[in-house]
């Protein structure tokens, strides 16, 4: 039977609130919550392996004073990885809810945080994106434009200035009230569309893997001994 990790909130707050090292050395509470999420929506599955020392300003993983800190960590993460992909299953991704947002304070810190982490793991994965979505099996206009939304919306939210000066400069852009409204379903659907593609790209890779296995039938003569065993020549047996 497979480990239940149930992620607590408070506990995930604790992680980094009470621990020096940690707190020191990783991107952050916030950061890491949207980071972890960019990576569970991803078109291309990834092992932890490969992105967990991205949760560490040196993008490595630290030698902790206590290796018992280090399972703590790697335990909450991992819960934290299944709630966001069961919020993902429910369609419906939840902003932590320290996430708060005003038209005249712009976002909380903690906004900006979260849309910093994961605008880090979508740079991180662009070009797994760029292929996702020019592939011909996966491509998806529809998913194009949300993922683009979605970049622009939390630019929007962690970098108001730069985006209010490319507004004046005549780029497109969409308010920061638009932003924030829109954020969670943004979050949802491309996370939705990441992980379809990514079950699409396993299913091809299971099919083409079967089809590489299936052994050819050999190409028999006319005069050369049936496949059936009767002993007969192939041209006077299962040929005719």
């Amino acid at each position: 039977m497979s480990e239940v990790l149930e992620f607590s909130a408070g506990l995930f707050a604790d992680l980094f609130d009470d621990n020096a090292e940690i707190n020191a050395s990783s991107i952050g509470h916030y950061q890491t919550y949207g980071f972890v999420l960019a990576i569970a929506s991803s078109p291309e599955k990834l092992s932890p392996v490969e992105w967990q020392p991205l949760l560490f300003k040196e993008s490595k993983l630290p030698d902790f004073e206590s290796p018992e800190l280090g399972k703590v960590f790697t335990f909450n993460i991992r819960s934290l990885w299944n709630e966001l992909n069961e919020q993902l299953s429910n369609e419906m991704i939840v902003l932590p809810k320290a996430c708060d947002y005003s038209t005249n304070a712009g976002g909380n810190e903690a906004l900006i945080e979260y849309c910093i982490g994961y605008l880090r793991g979508y740079v991180w994965l662009k070009s797994v994106w760029e292929h996702a979505i020019e592939a011909p099996e996966t491509g998806d206009s529809k998913a194009d434009m949300m993922l683009k939304m979605l970049v622009f919306a939390l630019m929007t939210l962690s970098q108001p200035e730069k985006m209010a000066a490319s507004h004046q400069a005549g780029q497109a852009n969409m308010s920061a009230d638009q932003a924030w409204k829109l954020l969670p379903t943004l979050l949802t659907s491309v996370g939705i569309n990441g992980q379809a593609i990514s079950e699409i790209e396993k299913l091809t890779a299971e099919q083409n893997a079967k089809l590489d296995a299936m052994q050819p039938i050999p190409k028999i003569g006319r005069n050369d001994p049936c496949y059936c065993g009767s002993g007969k020549k192939y041209k006077k047996c299962c040929l005719q």
